[in-house]
């Protein structure tokens, strides 16, 4: 628990918190404009203590939908007799006063206030656009969200329920405004005694980066800053990072001092040692005392040794419940650990982030604590994923000229992250996506040419550097299967030379391999480019406006400066045209395709595969020509600029050669992405497949193009297989009855000799005789019928009236998930029964959390839900399959896969559709076993499965006969009895 001694009332008064409100509204909505408060609490602190609470329903001017009811409790009902925000808006004025205010994401609570005081008062003006002036509640604002992911950025989670946990404060009823707003208030007091150990310098620096952005905890931070400069207050200075118990540990390498020995290149892993590992008297039974023997992962042990022993590309599908990870791990330890580096090291990728991290902090150090002998592992990920310090320290000496008003807010969580992290991999930083900001976060990331490797000043400090070094000296190196085919694409320059790979989760490989193997062009590409380089928002920003700066500043000949603000001059004067240009290229091209497209871009996505000859893009290319015409005036300055720099001696001034390291690395950029616009917009590669994405909003100009390999068999047959010793692909489902062919063909593997391929299937150790009811509905429509939805509506509905159970339904159709969501709602929401879809309840680990801990829960999923959920126990007790999870035939890779299969004499849908949807099929079924005790029941809601002649396919590949049900009392009957 934080130290709240140190809140004195004197502090607090120092901090201007001797008093402050904590607020929080719920509204029937997110918008403002659209929705309205029908909740509302103000908590007043004075001294650290609740002093006083106003805390009221409020009737809104539009219902409140069922999903708020349902997260809330709060009903139509509820506020048919409170009083409007009007008629209490005078009250809430009068009670917040002038003090400082605070709220969880206090934009949100704040916005709703001063919208609907504006409303109130018919005054709209100084509130339009970005700039919003908050006349009706000007007071100072802290959003104790920010400063969470500020101060505190390894915590994984900043929802103010999870937020407040860190500290040890309990919510009691979470989504009610008066709990919200104490908490909120309780949180900020807590965070205080570990900020205000803040330095000096930084408070200085984080007031510096925040003020013109015009953010509210610029306000904060000054205060802040005057606190510290006072020296009033003698505080240990030093945030503390252990401060907090982080729940992960983020350290990416195990062993890091264990070197190689120098071992024997002839050693052969002993088989029968393997296997002992796992036996009743072996290593594992007496480090655990209670092990379980399991048949199938000792012989898929001992399988993989033999594969290490003969230079075997192995395929092994091993079911849920076998123990894979353990299974290939050990016999990897043993033959990285026993042969000298070259010929030891193992590459092991996952398509999961969530099995990559099972691996490294937990299978590996339980493997690390008992093994023979001590290895080196190392989780590597791709250069995106690392801090570059250089970088780093580039931006943030000159912040006025490298970033924009809104990234200086953005970047506020990556300060102290910066200083205290031990990995620099942004996904230990719970405060920062970069996923929602990758053209802020490439700023701060060594780009392609940028890197000086042992030149730069913080070699010795890098984190890419270090963990590539690690990784290339580590007996195992974990990485995932993008990093893995990104590393293929880029000519091995990632991971160096590796000659042995286990591939988990192979199932994946196809679509992975084609994903990062292929070409893509979006106009987000050329607007980072720009922004990068030069760009005039509320104020210049960009490479060319700190090279400007820093020149002007120095030391050198006023010759030398004018010559360089001149290129500079002429460089800016070419970037705003290309800049627009690109705008309005992606512009046409958007009318051009939606045009083509004759309206169906209104659905959610829309994809569409185009063909080379004739040449698709033939009107189009007049304005191509334009746009690149001026890309190469672009290209040339800038080539002058850069040469001219190298031609300067060095340290002429601060910052020179990370300024032209940047330019360099721009330079590369722009003609990579130019050259892949036009590779697309040509499309002449036969072997290549080529499509669009149109935008689903009307106004957007975000048309991305794509090209992806035909058969990328062909090429990881080339360019990976041909230089392995062995190789493991494993998955729960590799095999259709039985049979490998079709991953061996789909993968490439088919290529290799047949003396070097083996392939192994192992049972599960589950009973799924005992463990699963597999039941059919004969009685519903074909799911393509119209009244197929209303169906599956009702049955839906009878399931969770008669006997609700956690409950996962998959669908193929995410328009069919929102229609059965909203069909289902009301029912749902009177019955106060947890119902999360897909889309519209939040994150996929949000809704999975939400669904675990809800224990009696419907979710509806599509997509990603067919995989990788795992939730064992009662949380999840039946499945139901919608549809038979075929591709949609309009999918442009599908649709050219196919067309080849059939130019070559073979049936597209026997071939591919097929044994591509069946091993979708078993994906979904295996979302409900997922250990010995696990118990429930599947449903197929697609009559094809007993109707057309391919249904036996999909049948036989699960390890139960089905029972058909001739209506839906005979469902509910067989579920009674099979719970019961």
């Amino acid at each position: 628990m934080p130290e709240l001694d140190l809140l004195t009332p004197e502090i607090l008064a120092a901090l201007k918190l001797e008093s402050f409100v904590a607020l929080d509204v719920e509204t029937t909505g997110l918008r403002p404009e659209s929705d309205d408060i029908i909740e509302l609490a103000a908590v007043r602190f004075r001294n650290g203590a609740v002093e006083d609470r106003l805390v009221t329903l409020l009737k809104p001017a539009i219902p409140i939908p069922e999903f708020i009811t349902q997260l809330t409790g709060i009903s139509n009902e509820t506020v048919r007799e409170a009083p409007t925000f009007a008629e209490k808006l005078g009250e809430v004025r009068d009670f917040i006063g002038s003090a400082p205010i605070v709220a969880h994401s206090a934009g949100f609570d704040l916005g709703f206030l001063e919208y609907h005081a504006r409303r109130v008062k018919s005054d709209f003006s100084g509130w339009s656009g970005k700039e919003k002036e908050f006349r009706y509640f000007p007071n100072p604002v802290i959003d104790t969200l920010l400063l969470g992911r500020i101060f505190f950025p390894f915590l994984p989670s900043f929802a103010l329920e999870n937020l407040a946990g860190s500290f040890d404060i309990s919510l009691p009823e979470a989504h009610r405004a008066g709990p919200d707003a104490e908490v909120c208030g309780q949180l900020l007091l807590a965070m205080l005694p570990t900020i205000v150990k803040t330095r000096l310098a930084d408070a200085k620096k984080l007031h510096e980066i925040a003020a013109p952005a015009g953010e509210h905890v610029a306000g904060f931070l000054e205060t802040l800053t005057l606190f510290l400069a006072s020296g009033q207050f003698h505080i240990p200075e030093g945030i503390d990072r252990t401060a907090f118990d982080i729940n992960a540990n983020f350290y990416n390498i195990i062993g890091e001092d264990v070197l190689h020995r120098e071992g024997d290149e002839s050693a052969y892993i002993d088989r029968q040692e393997i296997e002992n590992f796992f036996g009743e008297e072996g290593t594992l039974a007496r480090k655990f005392g209670v092990f379980e023997v399991r048949g199938p992962q000792v012989d898929m042990a001992g399988t993989i040794a033999d594969g290490f022993n003969s230079d075997q590309l192995l395929a092994v599908e091993a079911g849920t419940g076998t123990g894979k990870s353990l299974a290939y791990l050990v016999p990897a330890i043993e033959w990285a650990t026993s042969r000298p580096m070259e010929e030891g090291r193992v590459v092991i990728s996952t398509n999961t982030k969530n099995l990559q991290e099972q691996l490294f902090f937990k299978d590996l150090p339980v493997l690390n604590s008992i093994a023979k002998r001590p290895f080196k592992a190392v989780l590597l990920k791709g250069k995106g994923n690392y801090l570059c310090l250089d970088k780093w320290a580039t931006v943030m000496h000159d912040t006025g000229s490298r970033l924009n008003a809104g990234e200086r807010a953005q970047m506020l969580p990556l300060y102290f992250w910066a200083q205290q992290t031990e990995t620099g991999d942004i996904s230990e930083n719970g405060g920062f996506r970069s996923e929602r900001n990758p053209g802020l976060w490439s700023k701060f990331i060594a780009e392609n040419n940028y890197c000086p490797g042992r030149n730069c000043r913080y070699y010795d400090r890098c984190f890419l550097m270090r963990a590539r070094n690690n990784a290339k000296t580590a007996h195992l190196v974990l990485v995932n299967h993008s990093l893995l085919f990104s590393d293929l694409a880029a000519d091995n320059a990632i991971l160096g030379e590796y000659r042995h790979l286990i591939v988990d989760e192979a199932h994946n490989m196809e679509k992975t391999a084609t994903e990062y193997l292929g070409v893509e062009s979006t106009i987000w590409q050329f607007r980072d480019l720009f922004r990068k380089i030069y760009s005039k928002e509320r104020f210049p920003t960009g490479i060319l406006v700190q090279l400007r700066k820093q020149s002007q500043k120095s030391d050198m000949p006023s010759n030398t400066v004018d010559t360089l603000d001149r290129i500079v001059e002429s460089l800016i004067e070419l970037l705003v045209p290309a800049a627009a240009e690109s705008q309005a290229f992606f512009r046409e091209l958007t009318r051009f395709l939606r045009e083509k497209s004759q309206g169906a871009s209104d659905q959610r996505s829309f994809r569409k595969r185009y063909i080379a000859a004739p040449v698709f893009f033939e009107s189009l290319m007049p304005d191509f020509e334009n746009f690149h015409g001026l890309l190469k005036k672009c290209r040339k300055v800038l080539n002058d600029l850069i040469e001219y720099l190298r031609e300067l001696p060095e340290e002429s001034f601060e910052y020179q050669r990370q300024i032209f390291l940047d330019l360099t690395a721009q330079q590369a950029q722009e003609e990579s992405i130019t050259a892949n616009l036009e590779f697309l917009l040509t499309s002449e590669w036969d072997n290549f497949v080529y499509w669009y994405e149109l935008p689903s909003r009307e106004d957007s100009d975000d048309t991305r193009l794509y090209a992806a390999p035909l058969d990328v068999g062909a090429v990881l047959n080339e360019k990976l297989y041909a230089r392995l010793k062995s190789a493991v692909f494993t998955s729960a489902t590799l095999a259709i009855r039985s049979d490998f062919n079709y991953f061996l063909n789909r993968v490439g593997l088919h290529y290799a000799p047949s003396e070097r391929l083996a392939t192994r299937l192992l049972d599960s150790p589950f009973n799924y005789q005992e463990q699963v009811m597999l039941l059919v509905p004969s009685f519903l429509n074909d799911p393509g019928q119209f009244r197929y939805v209303e169906q599956l509506r009702d049955l839906l509905n009878l399931l969770f009236v008669e006997n609700p159970r956690g409950t996962l339904t998959l669908f193929t159709s995410y328009a069919m998930l929102r229609q059965v969501y909203q069909e289902l709602k009301p029912a749902f929401a009177e019955r106060r029964q947890t119902l999360l879809g897909q889309g519209m309840d939040g994150t996929r680990q949000n809704l999975i959390r939400r669904f675990r801990e809800d224990g009696q829960g419907l979710l509806l999923g599509t997509d990603s839900f067919w995989e990788g959920v795992d939730v064992p126990g009662k949380a999840l007790e039946q499945v139901l399959i919608t549809k038979l999870p075929f591709e949609v035939p309009s999918d442009p890779v599908f649709q050219a896969r196919s067309e080849l299969i059939k130019k070559l004499g073979g049936n597209p849908f026997v071939d591919y559709a097929l044994p591509e949807a069946v091993i979708r099929f078993r994906q979904g079924f295996g979302r409900l076993i997922r250990n010995q005790s696990d118990f429930g029941a599947v449903l197929i809601l697609d009559n094809r499965v007993i109707r057309k002649f391919y249904g036996k396919v999909f049948l036989n590949a699960l390890p139960v006969e089905p029972i058909l049900a001739a209506s839906p009392a005979e469902i509910s009957e067989h579920l009674r009895r099979w719970f019961s």
